[in-house]
């Protein structure tokens, strides 16, 4: 995402700084009796010292859009300003919780190219001769850590809207990230519940039992991932901003998030399968190795042989499965023509999006706000990382 305008490279800066602020503060007022709770903070000022700030950016494209027609000076102060940080620091810091949680859940090694926060507490555990166990240890004060980034988030989304003379919209703005954090976990447990059961036979009809799989997936990437890693941080913004769940822009905000957040996440199962480990900071094939029930890996299974839904099935039930077992199932997406026909639907959702925005009148969009949204669906939909 580095062809960003200055304004949006901009917001990055603002959000960076306030989210160092936000972490001082609150390391101030709880570690002065327990230096101890020192290595909390370091923890969750590691994590937050890097992340593209896309949910940022979002969510200060969707405050600027309250203001159709803005010079492009207040333009910018907008989007740069104390409300816009704090919603960007909200936003990246419930991201940052959300995260470590999923690391536990999936028993993740790494995240960005560095050992996940359990890990690196179960290490620390270890190095210390500590007593009881090291792994439980490390994944307790891992979900702590994603606990006070959660309770941190609460703190800094109530700070955006205080300076708001009209309580109704500081309500929604409230009720939109309460929203946004409750769907998550619904999308979160369906995506665990989707990995305990059991794949169909390789035997069953693979094209509805395919469909059956295609239908979950997209189940989970809405509500897991992608209403809030597009749509909820955009529309927040725009209620931030001004703009009303009555007004027609609201509800193409709504599409177009929910279309590019589909995108994006499909994007991500790609990844999650042939990204390079050193752009996206995790093993390559590790979505196969955990089991995950993506689109990419229904949509294989509805046009594999026997032979190679065989295959899939020992992939998906197999957590140690070896390299060469992920490598052959890698190709396997690739050569039945599943990777392809997923590329499509990215290409689909992304068009759906953009299209979203058609028929909002120029006086509710105006060309600096669909050059923003033009630009994150572009990014967001075309990463490699």
């Amino acid at each position: 995402m580095s062809a960003l305008s200055p304004t949006l490279q901009a917001v990055r800066t603002a959000v960076e700084a306030r989210l160092a602020r936000a972490l001082d503060a609150h390391r101030a007022r709880c570690t002065g009796e327990a230096p101890a709770a020192d290595e909390l903070f370091d923890a969750a000022a590691d994590l937050m010292s890097s992340g593209k700030r896309m949910r940022a950016l979002l969510g200060a494209v969707g405050l600027a859009l309250g203001e159709p027609g803005a010079a492009p000076e207040q333009r910018s102060r907008l989007m740069t300003g104390a409300a816009s940080a704090s919603l960007g620091s909200a936003l990246e810091l419930y991201q940052a919780s959300a995260l470590v949680h999923d690391d536990v859940i999936d028993a993740s090694a790494t995240r960005r190219g560095r050992p996940t926060a359990h890990r690196r507490w179960a290490a620390q555990h270890v190095s210390s001769g500590w007593r009881g166990d090291a792994a439980a240890y490390g994944e307790g004060a891992a979900i702590l850590l994603g606990d006070l980034l959660l309770s941190l988030a609460g703190i800094e989304i109530g700070r955006a809207v205080r300076p708001l003379a009209d309580g109704a919209r500081a309500g929604a703005v409230r009720d939109a990230f309460d929203v946004m954090t409750a769907e998550v976990a619904v999308g979160q447990f369906l995506d665990v519940r989707g990995e305990m059961v059991l794949p169909p036979s390789p035997d069953d009809d693979p094209i509805a039992s395919g469909r059956v799989m295609l239908t979950s997936a997209l189940t989970v990437v809405r509500r897991k991932s992608a209403r809030y890693s597009v749509m909820h941080p955009l529309v927040i913004g725009a209620l931030l901003g001004g703009v009303t769940s009555a007004d027609p822009l609201h509800k193409a905000l709504e599409i177009f998030g929910e279309e590019i957040g589909i995108a994006f996440q499909l994007r991500d199962d790609v990844l999650g399968v042939y990204g390079d480990p050193d752009l996206t900071g995790k093993p390559a094939g590790d979505d196969l190795r955990e089991g995950k029930r993506t689109a990419l890996m229904a949509m294989a299974w509805q046009r594999a042989d026997r032979p190679g839904r065989l295959l899939l099935s020992r992939v998906l039930t197999d957590r140690d499965a070896s390299s060469e077992l992920i490598a052959a199932a890698a190709d396997l997406i690739r050569d039945c023509g599943a990777l392809e026909a997923h590329e499509k639907t990215i290409a689909a959702h992304a068009r759906a999006g953009v299209r979203a925005l058609d028929d909002v009148p120029s006086g509710a969009l105006d060309d600096a706000g669909r050059a923003d949204l033009s630009s994150l669906a572009r990014a967001l939909t075309s990463r490699s990382s």
